[in-house]
Parts: structure tokens; C-alpha cells; sequence
């Protein structure tokens, strides 16, 4: 699918396959078997859906008189047995199905056949895994709820975007809430702003899945942060623009003047921070802490100039313990040879 193909959406729900639910747990099973869930039982049925959401569910006593409320009359053990069969189908274990059931009791009394199986199997056909589905339903119970069609279809646009779903589930894991953004009102404008700035879809298809959040943003928000970065000497037609948009995406005003003054402690002028910046624009995402280290050592052991490092920036971004260290221990016992090592 090409950057923002808007062909309508068609319903996978339509395809989906018959569900036969798995084996009843043993305990709901056990549970069931000996209560009837008629009015002629003789106890109430708010009494018995509470001792099954114990039962079964791993509720606790106060939890389960709570949710049986929501549940009314339960002709039959089929319902909800079906229902945590079809959960227990896809992966998830005890504790997982009783998140998700506490957040809606009432899909214990869903059609499994009808309602709950073809939403699975649509996730299914969109190329999830179980696994990958049962984080997406516990995170975010509206893709299996009545507004799944509406979550399946951003699903489709996002993966166009993305370009696979191992990276539409790293999102997912970061920033649970990523599928509300409305793609008429949010992510659409926002594409179209930035196309206006000169970028064009393919550097857009590289740069939305390392910082998709930037296409979140609401159009005002996106035209500041783009003065911002006009403001810092960046020319849109500078092959850095996008990057160091969605670097200043997560970097406040007032953290990157923080580095600003950080780096006039080591003898950097305003010009030579802003310099580094649009060579290296990354680097003032890491905390000043791990900067403080880092410049420490550069300077004061390795012996670099601050000056050398402004037009390197680069080398701010290496690992300290990983890379900067174990080569300058290399260096050192070269030198201790006689080994001439130019600089």
C-alpha cells in the first residue's frame, strides 16, 4: 500500500470464519454444571455470576458482586464459557482474561459465533499473531468492542504507513492510544502540511516509522515546530530538516537550552552548539547526565579538544562504556608501544 492510499475500507469481518471454542476451563465447567442459571434456582442470580466470576475469572469477592450487576439473567453456562474459551484459544492466560473481563463483564454474554470470533479472526486476516492480539486487546479492548470497525480500518492505514506490523506493534506497545488519532481530522493534515514543506512521500515513509508521533500532532502545533526549526537555521530544503523536526518533536525549548548552556561550560559558543545540532541533531536527546560523563572523558582522559568535538558531534553519540572507552584503551596501548596513532 502507497504513502496514505485511501481506498475504502472493506469489512474483513464478512470473512470471517465460524469459530468452535476451545475446552471449558475446568473449574467453570465444574461450577456450572451443578448451579442453574433459571429463575428457579432458588438463589439469586446475581449470587451465582458473582461465584463464577470467582470461580473462573479470578475475580475477588468484592470485584465479582460488582461486575454480576452488569450481567443480569444467564439462561445457560454456554455464553460464558464459550467466551473464555475463545480467550483462552488466542493465548491468554489467567490473569490476561480476567483484566480483560473486569473491563467489560458484559462480554461474557456476547455471541461468540456472531460477535466475538469474526473480530478475532479479522485481526487474524490483517496478519497478527496470537500473541501480538492479545496485547492489543488488553491494551485497547475497543478492537474487539462495537467500535472495532472504525479500529480496523486505521489499523489498514497505519500499516500502508508503516510497512510492516512488527513496527505498528512497537508504536502500539510505546503509546497505547496511537489509533485514536483521527486520520481526517490529525494524520491527514498533518502529511499534507509537511508535503507543502517540500518533503516528499518517500522520505516520509522513512522518517513516520522511527518517529510516526509526528504525524499525531495537531496542524498548529506542526506549523510551530517547523518555525522553530526554521528559526535554528534550518532551511526546509536542508536534507536534515525532517530529522531534526522529529528530534524537536520530543525536545522542549527549555531542555534544548539547557544543552545550549551545558556546552558553553565546555567552551562552545552559541554558533558552534547550533553547528553540532544540525549535524548531530540527536544528541540533544540524551539526558545531560550521560553528556556530563561523556565530555568528561572525551576531554579530560582522552584528551580531545571541545572544539574538536563541536565539529564531531557524532562521537557524542557513541556508547561510553561500549565504544568510547574500550578504543581509547586500544589507542592508549598502542601508543605505549610506539605505535604513532594520528589523531
Amino acid at each position: 500500500m502507497t504513502l496514505m492510499n485511501r481506498s475504502p475500507y472493506v469489512s474483513l469481518l464478512s470473512k470471517a470464519h465460524a469459530f468452535v471454542p476451545c475446552c471449558r476451563p475446568a473449574d467453570a465447567a465444574h461450577f456450572l454444571a451443578t448451579h442453574s442459571y433459571s429463575a428457579a434456582s432458588g438463589a439469586p442470580q446475581s449470587s451465582l455470576m458473582a461465584e463464577y466470576l470467582v470461580s473462573s475469572c479470578g475475580f475477588d469477592p468484592d470485584q465479582a458482586a460488582k461486575a454480576s450487576k452488569l450481567l443480569g439473567h444467564v439462561e445457560s453456562r454456554h455464553q460464558p464459557d464459550s467466551v473464555l474459551g475463545l480467550f483462552k484459544s488466542y493465548g491468554f492466560d489467567n490473569t490476561q482474561v480476567k483484566k480483560v473481563i473486569s473491563t467489560n463483564p458484559r462480554w461474557l454474554l456476547l455471541d461468540v459465533e456472531k460477535t466475538l470470533a469474526p473480530k478475532f479472526r479479522a485481526l487474524q486476516d490483517l496478519g497478527f499473531s496470537c500473541s501480538d492480539i492479545t496485547h492489543l486487546v488488553r491494551s485497547n479492548n475497543h478492537v474487539i468492542s462495537h467500535k472495532s470497525q472504525n479500529i480496523l480500518s486505521k489499523i489498514q492505514l497505519w500499516q500502508g504507513l508503516l510497512g510492516s506490523n512488527d513496527l505498528l506493534m512497537k508504536i502500539w506497545k510505546r503509546n497505547r492510544w496511537f489509533l485514536g488519532y483521527s486520520f481526517e481530522k490529525t494524520i491527514q493534515p498533518s502529511i499534507e502540511i509537511l508535503r507543502d514543506c517540500g518533503i516528499t512521500d518517500q522520505k516520509l515513509s522513512m522518517i513516520i516509522p522511527q518517529y510516526p508521533l509526528l504525524i499525531t500532532r495537531n496542524a498548529e502545533t506542526l506549523k510551530a515546530l517547523i518555525s522553530r526549526v526554521e528559526g535554528l537555521g534550518v532551511p526546509r530544503t536542508s536534507r536534515m530538516f525532517l530529522l531534526i523536526l522529529s528530534v524537536l518533536l520530543s525536545v522542549s525549548e527549555k531542555n534544548f537550552k539547557a544543552h545550549l548552556e551545558f556546552f558553553k561550560g565546555f567552551g562552545w559558543s552559541e554558533d558552534d552548539f547550533l553547528a553540532a545540532f544540525r549535524k548531530a541533531p540527536t544528541f540533544v536527546q540524551l539526558s545531560l547526565k550521560s553528556l556530563q560523563r561523556k565530555m568528561e572523558f572525551l576531554v579530560n582522559e582522552a584528551g580531545c579538544a571541545p572544539s574538536h568535538l563541536a565539529l564531531r558531534p557524532d562521537i557524542l553519540l557513541c556508547s561510553l562504556e561500549k565504544r568510547l572507552m574500550p578504543r581509547h584503551q586500544i589507542v592508549t596501548g598502542l601508543k605505549s608501544r610506539g605505535v604513532c596513532i594520528s589523531n
